[in-house]
């Protein structure tokens, strides 16, 4: 490995690099920096590395050039694109899901958000106990969101309802001190108010720039189906497409590994 690409965030870490001519990646939590930085010494003592993130500093020695986070997402996402055969005819939201989440437009970062992954691995911890994302993310997947949520269906009882009787009335809204709700099921309530948080941020910015074209990114949804399928759920009621990149959890650090300046 002559050049490793690293994104290093506030809740992961990700590692991109070429081997055999093929793109690998790895993941680590950020908490775990000390086995990034054995590993690397381990395979790649000689390679030089591309960092980028939040916690790049950590990495900073006089192998690594720090780079642009930002720069690097927009670069990795264009690369992902080609080379799963995504590419939208025309411009696109990009939206990138990580500790936080944030909103692109061709080379501008519009705007952000605290929901996102450290959030729900923030309420998740007073929750279930754990801070681990992807015990997190287990728990929410066998979960009942709707012993939790108050749905519209709880408000209207009849068989009339204005709006679909499956979308939340209020997140959290029944009563918490029912021992019946699992942490499962607020777990699964939490990937709800996360999920649909984000759908209704990025559909109405799409509408304001024009486009039909979402392009969801980032490390909060690696291994976190049950988020993915709350806010494709919304697809069909909005007017947009929305297209997942099967390694778009990378997208920064791909955009830090083929980085040249």
């Amino acid at each position: 490995m002559k050049r490793i690409g690293i994104d290093a965030g506030g809740s992961l870490t990700k590692i991109a690099y070429e081997e055999n001519n093929r793109l690998r990646l790895k993941t680590y939590s950020s908490n775990r920096m000390e086995e990034v930085i054995q590993w690397l010494k381990i395979m790649a003592p000689e390679a030089s590395l591309h960092v980028t993130g939040g916690r790049a500093e950590a990495l900073k020695n006089h192998r690594s050039t720090i780079f642009k986070e930002f720069e690097c997402v927009l670069e990795g996402t264009k690369y992902l694109l080609m080379e799963e055969n995504k590419l939208p005819a025309t411009e696109y939201l990009l939206v990138n899901i990580g500790t936080g989440t944030s909103f692109f437009h061709q080379k501008e970062r519009l705007f952000g958000t605290g929901v996102g992954g450290g959030l729900f691995t923030g309420i998740g911890a007073i929750i279930a106990g754990t801070s681990d994302y992807h015990t997190l993310v287990d728990l929410a997947s066998k979960g009942d969101r709707s012993k939790s949520d108050l749905m519209v269906s709880d408000i209207y009882q009849s068989s009339y309802t204005p709006i679909e009787a499956s979308l939340t009335a209020a997140n959290f809204g029944k009563n918490q001190l029912d021992t019946s709700v699992s942490a499962e099921d607020q777990l699964a309530a939490l990937t709800q108010l996360v999920g649909e948080t984000i759908v209704l941020l990025a559909s109405k910015t799409a509408a304001s720039l024009g486009t039909k074209e979402i392009v969801m990114i980032g490390g909060a949804l690696s291994g976190n189906p049950l988020l993915k399928q709350v806010i494709a759920s919304f697809e069909s009621m909005f007017d947009y497409r929305l297209t997942f990149l099967e390694k778009g959890s990378h997208a920064g650090a791909i955009g830090a590994l083929y980085y040249d300046r």
